[in-house]
């Protein structure tokens, strides 16, 4: 087998062949291999989603055991690319699929893609095995490196083995960082080999299209994907078995040894101020109460207030999220009125309950004592509260909480508290405190067996007056 770089390339080649032959003198390959995934079995789509997210279109149907690809006819001239990728990430990884197009078709299978708002095309983070009608597409005749089985536009097939359009191609893909290889097996034969990262990548890579390109081929761990190109293509039979990290005999003395690249870390952009951010549930933007309501059936029947915020309607009851959490990152913001009434419980009493069982306390406790078991953030009648840092009474306050929720097993018994971090005003007031039970007003915590639940707000039937703003959740 040789190495199709070019002659710029041979020194490169060189080292990476004796680098990938040599190896790291401290390690040994684990002793169990991992079982083989299936990502497609004929059946159903359900690991592949829309690049870039959503469900894999309706362009993508399931025939006689095969993923077809239909491309959908163009309006004005132009349409959204529709390519699809695992809904998981992989590092190092061996992939087996069957491939077969229509006459002229050119599709492709790519690997370490990462999804970005701002990149439209998978191309632009993955590299891409060619899938091509070798005899009529032109791209095979704009190289040897567009053709089917290359890594594109990088390293030539060493011979067509492709089959004629109409008839099923197979690869199997081998993607190892860990030993710094990566070949295809095209129809039983090997006919691509290059490293996956380091000089040698580097430099294949500056003498392709993809030179400029800045997020192009460094991604580690991404995922697979099935290219759109405009063309009829199918693909059946795919699997994917990881590649386990090796296991080091000795201490490492190479820094890449303790380096690791999964699991991926996705992106999450941050909200302006405290807003969501962009993977959080917005539960109240101040526009509506539709993702909210009564406890005691019907729609929410608080008050929407022109600032973006909703306040107590008193007497109207309690009020709950639609949607039920488990294990989450909460927002909230809450004010109580500016005109002082009541005094000790009864002024500006409200409760946020997590799974509708567990109550954060609300309470406006400026010059105003009470229990403290029960004042403001306190988990009540549990958990007093570190400080008291509740911003001047008519002023907006701000809870952020890291929640996990109780365990409990087949009988319904608890095998494991709940637990809660919590800030105000962004100090903190509970350090991972343990969640007893629920938090009644009268007697012992209690734990009965529940699984996810809404989040509920406390109508305290007293005129309370809280109103609350800008309230979000992100599952954990």
């Amino acid at each position: 087998m040789k190495f199709n770089y070019g002659l710029t390339l041979l020194g490169s080649a060189l080292l990476f062949v004796g680098c990938a032959q040599n190896g790291t003198s401290n390690q040994a390959q684990t002793a169990t291999e991992p079982e083989w995934e299936v990502l497609f079995d004929g059946t159903s789509l359900d690991k592949w989603q829309s690049y870039n997210g959503g469900e894999v279109t309706d362009s993508w149907k399931i025939e006689d055991g095969a993923m077809v690809f239909y491309p959908p006819e163009k309006s004005g001239g132009w349409r959204k690319s529709q390519n699809i990728v695992t809904k998981e990430y992989f590092h190092s990884f061996e992939l087996e699929l069957e491939w077969k197009v229509a006459e002229g078709a050119n599709s492709g299978v790519f690997y370490g893609v990462v999804e970005d708002e701002r990149l439209g095309e998978p191309y632009l983070t993955g590299p891409e095995i060619q899938v091509l009608d070798n005899e009529r597409h032109p791209d095979a005749k704009n190289g040897e490196t567009h053709q089917a089985g290359a890594l594109y536009d990088m390293v030539a097939p060493s011979a067509d083995v492709s089959k004629p359009a109409g008839e099923w191609n197979s690869f199997s893909i081998l993607i190892d960082h860990f030993s710094n290889m990566g070949h295809v097996v095209m129809n039983g034969e090997k006919v691509v080999e290059f490293p996956v990262h380091g000089t040698a990548w580097d430099e294949m890579v500056a003498q392709s299209k993809f030179a400029n390109w800045d997020a192009f081929g460094v991604y580690r761990t991404g995922k697979i994907g099935l290219q759109d190109h405009g063309d009829q293509v199918s693909f059946r039979n795919i699997r994917v078995r990881r590649i386990a990290k090796p296991v080091l005999t000795e201490e490492p003395t190479d820094p890449k040894d303790t380096e690791v690249y999964e699991p991926f870390v996705e992106k999450v952009t941050p909200g302006a101020g405290h807003g969501a951010p962009s993977d959080a549930i917005v539960l109240f933007d101040g526009t509506s109460l539709d993702q909210w309501e009564s406890v005691d059936g019907g729609a929410a029947a608080w008050t929407l207030n022109e600032d973006g915020s909703m306040t107590v309607a008193d007497k109207t009851g309690d009020i709950r999220t639609k949607e039920s959490f488990g294990d989450m990152q909460l927002h909230i913001e809450w004010r109580s009125p500016a005109e002082i009434k009541g005094k000790n419980q009864s002024r500006a009493n409200s409760g946020i309950f997590l799974q509708e069982l567990y109550e954060i306390q609300v309470l406006d406790n400026n010059d105003n004592p009470t229990y403290v078991n029960g004042q403001v953030g306190s988990i009540y009648k549990q958990h007093v509260p570190l400080v008291m840092a509740s911003a001047p009474t008519g002023e907006w306050n701000s809870f952020d909480a890291i929640y996990h929720a109780p365990v409990f097993n087949e009988a319904g018994e608890k095998v494991q508290s709940g637990t809660l971090t919590l800030m105000h005003n962004g100090i903190l007031i509970h350090d991972h405190i343990e969640i007893k039970g629920t938090t009644p007003y009268i007697g012992w915590p209690k734990n009965e067996a529940h699984g996810e639940a809404p989040l509920r707000l406390q109508d305290h039937r007293d005129n309370s007056g809280v109103s609350y703003r800008n309230i979000w959740v992100r599952r954990l």
